[in-house]
């Protein structure tokens, strides 16, 4: 079934669908109402664009056009992920070492909570490379909301996929510690204000310009884990209020950003146009569901090495396996047999239907469980092990944000996890050159 008939089908039973996603929605958020701490949590949103998804499977079911096979598969997986995710309870209380609270060797300061002439070294170098990649990319590719698509933009070769890696990476860590700064008054020697300003000006104009409708909530995502992991820090008490407000505009903005591209994409400025498409998109978020079990397009793909299927893609990155060997991307497949030609684009392959081909009927469901034990680890357990201020902050914000992916594609969150061990190491190797030539310079001043 491709999205044209999905459409058509939700238009021939309106309220059947409404009815079916009003439910589904509110079983995931009763699910995980103790696991989502604000509205602006990724998980919060994670769960609303899953229930959208897993709502299409509910109404296929419910309309006959699917077996009840695959039904029954759909929920237990769904139940396993839930499973393995509650299994990590929230960490209630973080470590509060404070900054200065101890003052210590040189190997303290690089190793430790709580140090920010290391995080401005890194916010230095993070933002530096971010505008100078970013410009450079612009320079090779244009403007990439002017393309079709985000995948067509990184397809071009030539590197153009490393800088895209660099810019995931470089966004998040100056965006970021730019906030750091700005809530801690940190300020770096030989580095003027005004540069922050530049700083803020480019990191909100990438995701507006990058055409995806989505990305500019990554700064929502970034506010909100700031303010989570310093909600006990008094020193940042009236920067806190003033996040907390800049979140409620940072969505608004995202809904008129989303109409800007859409308008700009699609070259028309009426508005029901603007809300169509984004009810298509919101409609589609189960396009695998909709696409691989009915017709048991699904039973249709040859389930190859499993293990390539989910560590290919980062295994290649570092040549250890050639990307030849590595399994075609699901969603690729699912869309080349539903509309009968290859586009290089697809849906996401949600962990359902992805477990399926490549684990088969019991796997699948081992395979949700270990993935939603991953996510709750992540997200509950590993923030236990990072002080407020620590140099490692920045890297847990990224894990966090990207690791409630695995609702939606393994691939995306493996990407981001090859990204930050290709790009990780040289910020903070640079970062801390630079902070120990700092410490240098201060010492002989002294």
């Amino acid at each position: 079934m491709n999205h044209g008939e999905f459409i058509w089908l939700i238009n021939e039973a309106p309220v059947d669908y409404a009815v079916t996603l009003i439910m589904t929605l509110a079983v995931y958020l009763f699910i995980f109402r103790k696991q989502i701490n604000s509205v602006f949590d990724p998980l919060f949103f994670a769960t609303v664009y899953g229930a959208l998804a897993g709502a299409d499977v509910v109404f296929l079911w419910w309309q006959g056009k699917i077996d009840v096979g695959y039904f029954i598969q759909f929920l237990i997986t769904d139940a396993a992920f839930f499973l393995g995710v509650l299994v990590s309870k929230p960490v209630k209380e973080y470590s509060q070492t404070q900054t200065g609270s101890r003052r210590g060797s040189r190997s303290f300061v690089l190793l430790s909570g709580g140090e920010r002439p290391l995080l401005g070294a890194l916010y230095v170098v993070s933002a530096i490379t971010f505008v100078v990649t970013q410009a450079v990319t612009y320079a090779i590719q244009g403007i990439p909301i002017l393309y079709r698509s985000r995948l067509d933009y990184y397809s071009g070769g030539g590197g153009i996929g490393v800088l895209d890696r660099i810019l995931n990476v470089t966004w998040l860590f100056s965006c970021y510690l730019l906030i750091y700064r700005f809530a801690t008054k940190t300020r770096s020697e030989g580095w003027p204000r005004v540069l922050d300003v530049f700083v803020g000006f480019a990191l909100v104009a990438s995701p507006v310009l990058s055409g995806s409708k989505s990305s500019f909530i990554s700064i929502v995502f970034v506010i909100y884990y700031f303010r989570f992991f310093h909600r006990r820090d008094r020193s940042c008490g009236t920067a806190d209020k003033v996040l907390g407000k800049l979140q409620g505009a940072t969505v608004l903005f995202a809904v008129a950003a989303a109409a800007f591209v859409i308008s700009v994409q699609g070259a028309t400025t009426d508005p029901s146009l603007w809300v169509a498409t984004l009810g298509v998109r919101f409609a589609s978020f189960g396009d695998a569901f909709f696409m691989a079990y009915p017709s048991h397009v699904v039973d249709s793909i040859p389930g190859r090495d499993g293990f390539l299927a989910v560590f290919g893609g980062l295994l290649a990155t570092f040549r250890i396996v050639p990307y030849e060997v590595v399994p075609e991307p699901l969603g690729y497949v699912l869309h080349r047999i539903v509309y009968g030609f290859d586009n290089s684009t697809g849906p996401n392959a949600r962990h359902n239907v992805f477990g399926l081909v490549f684990f088969g009927q019991m796997g699948s469901i081992c395979y949700s469980l270990i993935i939603g034990m991953i996510v709750g680890f992540i997200r509950n357990r590993l923030p236990a092990f990072i002080r407020p201020g620590s140099a490692m902050e920045p890297v847990f914000v990224f894990l966090a944000i990207s690791c409630v992916g695995l609702f939606a594609d393994l691939a995306l969150v493996m990407k981001d996890i090859g990204s930050i061990i290709l790009i990780m190491p040289f910020l903070y190797a640079i970062s801390g050159l630079v902070y120990l030539a700092a410490s240098r310079r201060s010492a002989s001043v002294i």
